[in-house]
């Protein structure tokens, strides 16, 4: 290898091997920093089983939760269906109006009906309509939430029972078609795991109720889709006549179906309540909902 030349012109003589001063530089090697084990803070020893809160003592960790009581509300919903209800007899009344004008023409095809008369049934069947609407959309929304209760404390009574997670209490509603079975099977679930024994036979606290009130509800989901339909289309005297039949006929259902709702959510309440008394009575702690599994088996629904 050939040794570099000095620039042509500097003049510079090379340095002599061993002259350069950085070359006689010693740099002592970096000594090793000794690792150090963790040192916890002052007064604040981690213990197993133990969770700490800044500030607080540490407390252990409950293998339990406690039951949210289903009482207020269950009488929240108990009001508000009845209101519905209330509301629904004045849809079938206003709409009873509107047809009895509109038969009077075709009984009487001279027959006149005044400017204020139409008037004053195009109003009341507006209000009627406005305030059935505003109720059912508040009872379904606090419906929504009493059942997601219900379920989350069937959970607790009995998480083994359970195919599907507490959200499907709320989700379910808003699957389009599955929305007619979903919602049933969580109820199903959740009287079972809230009878005075889960795993009796389903004729122990059969759930009669139930079904009859969710055949209502779908009944009436129905005939409400098809009334609307039909009154949405309707000009003539005749058509007015068949939808507000065909209107008073799905409100007499959903009537019902308010009815059947009031006494599943009272007697569901009850048996949560009762349930809920006696093992705080027996003084037996409630363990914490675990995740369906194959703890136990699952009636089909």
């Amino acid at each position: 290898m050939s040794t570099p030349m000095p620039a042509s012109g500097s003049g510079a003589p090379e340095p002599e091997p061993g002259s350069d001063r950085l070359s006689k530089a010693v740099v002592p090697e970096p000594k090793p920093v000794p690792e150090l084990d963790p040192v916890p803070a002052p007064g604040l020893t981690p213990t197993p089983g133990l969770t700490a809160t800044p500030g607080l003592t540490p407390t252990p960790a409950s293998p339990y939760r406690p039951l949210v009581s289903p009482v207020g509300l269950g009488r929240a919903v108990v009001i508000l269906l009845a209101l519905v209800a209330v509301a629904d007899v004045l849809v079938i009344g206003a709409t009873y109006n509107i047809r009895r004008l509109m038969a009077s023409l075709l009984d009487q095809p001279f027959a006149e009906v005044t400017d204020r008369d139409a008037e004053l049934a195009d109003s009341l069947f507006l209000m009627a309509t406005v305030a059935q609407i505003l109720l059912y959309v508040a009872s379904v929304v606090v419906f929504i939430v009493w059942f997601h209760r219900v379920r989350s404390n069937g959970g607790v009574f009995a998480p083994d029972r359970f195919t599907r997670g507490p959200g499907w209490a709320i989700g379910g509603w808003f699957i389009p078609f599955a929305a007619l079975w979903i919602p049933c099977g969580v109820a199903i679930q959740t009287w079972r795991a809230s009878r005075t024994d889960p795993y009796a036979a389903d004729d122990h606290e059969p759930r009669t109720l139930l079904h009859l009130w969710w055949a209502a509800f779908v009944a009436s989901w129905l005939a409400s889709r098809y009334a609307d339909r039909v009154w949405d289309k309707a000009e003539s005297p005749e058509q007015i006549v068949s939808a507000a039949t065909a209107v008073m006929a799905a409100t007499a259902v959903d009537i019902l179906a308010a009815v059947l709702a009031i006494l599943f959510v009272r007697r569901l309440t009850r048996m949560q309540h009762t349930k809920a008394l006696a093992l705080a009575g027996a003084g037996a702690p409630v363990p914490a909902a675990t995740a369906p599994g194959p703890a136990g088996p699952v009636p089909a629904v």
